[in-house]
């Protein structure tokens, strides 16, 4: 009996670790967009953002080819972006960041990280 209780003890404690939530840092990339309830792609309006953040407060945005360097903080359940001359707060939604900016919502997904195979 001992011995059950002590694996069903493991059993909790792994599912609650699994349960924690991630770290924010990870590519983001913009997928799309709502604006008054109605989802497009960001091409229909001639975007391409992304955001490397990096585990250590750092990172970059990327518009089209343009390339910036950021700093970044998580506090609670928002994200803060800040670059030279400009500040953004980050909703999170799971892994993911949405940018609300005006009625218009950015949903930027988590990428997933490519293996090398070396």
């Amino acid at each position: 009996m001992k011995r059950m209780m002590i694996l069903l003890l493991i059993l909790v404690l792994c599912f609650s670790l699994a349960s924690c939530s991630k770290a924010v840092g990870g590519t983001y990339k913009l997928e799309y967009c709502t604006s008054k309830g109605v989802r497009f792609p960001p091409s229909n309006l001639g975007i391409n953002i992304s955001f490397e953040l990096n585990e250590d407060g750092s990172g970059s945005a990327t518009f089209g080819a343009a390339e910036q360097e950021i700093t970044w903080v998580e506090d609670g359940g928002t994200v803060v972006v800040n670059s030279a001359d400009k500040t953004l707060e980050f909703s999170k939604d799971g892994e993911n960041l949405v940018l609300h900016d005006e009625g218009t919502m950015l949903f930027f997904m988590l990428q997933e990280e490519e293996e090398n195979d070396d």
